[in-house]
């Protein structure tokens, strides 16, 4: 049994999109997997059990029945927290070890998905430093290419990890840095024995957000056309300016969110012209019913929050930043993604797995 550790050196790198990508690459391939989590940091209540968010759509996306307290044994709750730091906590060593264990019993790879860092669960003895050695796993680090500072984060990664990293991803890269990153970056880290095993670009689909999610998040409430909450917003735009400015402002992007004050009616019929999305109406104020039915013309939801518009924008961009992989097409695409950018040969290869 191969055990392969998808770590990261900072946060939302992409990690649950990359472990989507493999876990079913491998099972199309005839090698089955199981999907561990050591620490959960996104509780989620399942019947009786205190699981992880990741274990939860992780074992759902590749239909795995393990049980939920096996694949993620530890998950970080408030309490859990103040017990590591008043010393009343034992055996959490233990209890990881014990889970992989049984999880991993017949299986040929264990998929293990790490934290945002290599130190993260340092506090309860399990930081993905210590469970990579223990478990003589083989590492693969997901980076997200915002600057060039992530190849200092990988080099001292790599410094430590040794042998057991066996690859980077790099991702999330803006289309017009692609070539950079391969005449660059991914040269210099092959220099120094770090081999890049994929290019993931920048993806709008990934990016975005369902209308659902976007008003459970911003505590919203539907006014209309709440069949319509699946539909992915791919783009955000703010309205406060003329009606003339609007037209033409809007016209640009399609499958966009328009963000305005609930008493503008001239921004929202200009939003109503153009390939909307839906519309988050700030300030608590509800529009005409003719507005209302104009938008149920159009089928596109009207969100009514509580915040004023700045608020609300700086809400929009916090979620953004934690956006997770979830639903048929974001899956789908992130499968597409890491099939087409991984070199699988090679990987196959550092695992000494091959295809059935």
């Amino acid at each position: 049994m191969v055990s392969l550790y998808v770590g990261s050196t900072c946060e939302y790198s992409g990690k649950t999109l990359v472990c989507i990508g493999l876990g079913k690459k491998f099972q199309d391939d005839g090698i089955s997997v199981a999907y561990f989590k050591p620490l959960g940091r996104i509780p989620v209540r399942v019947g009786k059990v205190l699981a992880d968010e990741d274990g939860v759509s992780m074992g759902q996306i590749l239909g795995l029945e393990d049980p939920l307290d096996l694949v993620c044994p530890v998950v970080l709750t408030q309490d859990l927290t103040i017990q590591a730091y008043t010393k009343r906590i034992k055996n959490i060593e233990k209890k990881v070890f014990h889970a992989y264990d049984k999880i991993s019993q017949g299986r040929d790879l264990l998929l293990i998905g790490g934290g945002s860092n290599l130190n993260e669960g340092s506090f309860l003895g399990i930081s993905g430093k210590k469970l990579i050695k223990k478990m003589k796993a083989k590492a693969l680090l997901v980076d997200k290419c915002e600057t060039d500072v992530l190849v200092d984060r990988i080099l001292a990664a790599s410094e430590y990890l040794g042998e057991s990293l066996i690859g980077v991803v790099l991702n999330r890269v803006p289309s017009d840095r692609i070539n950079y990153f391969k005449r660059r970056i991914v040269p210099f880290l092959n220099r120094e024995g770090i081999e890049v095993l994929g290019i993931i670009p920048q993806d709008t689909l990934l990016n975005a957000i369902s209308i659902g999610e976007l008003c459970d998040n911003l505590g919203g409430e539907i006014l209309c056309c709440d069949d319509k909450l699946d539909e992915l917003v791919e783009h955000f735009m703010i309205g406060a300016m003329n009606v003339e400015g609007a037209l033409r402002y809007f016209r640009k992007v399609q499958k966009k969110a328009v963000i305005t004050g609930g008493d503008r009616p001239d921004i929202h019929l200009a939003a109503l012209e153009t390939s909307t999305r839906c519309i988050i109406l700030t300030g608590n104020l509800v529009p005409s019913n003719i507005i209302i039915s104009r938008a149920e013309e159009r089928q596109v939801p009207m969100i009514l929050v509580k915040q004023d518009t700045l608020t609300t924008v700086e809400k929009i961009e916090s979620l953004l930043k934690r956006l997770r992989v979830s639903g048929k097409k974001k899956v789908a695409r992130a499968v597409e993604l890491v099939n087409r950018e991984i070199d699988f040969r090679s990987l196959y290869d550092k695992l000494g797995i091959r295809a059935k």
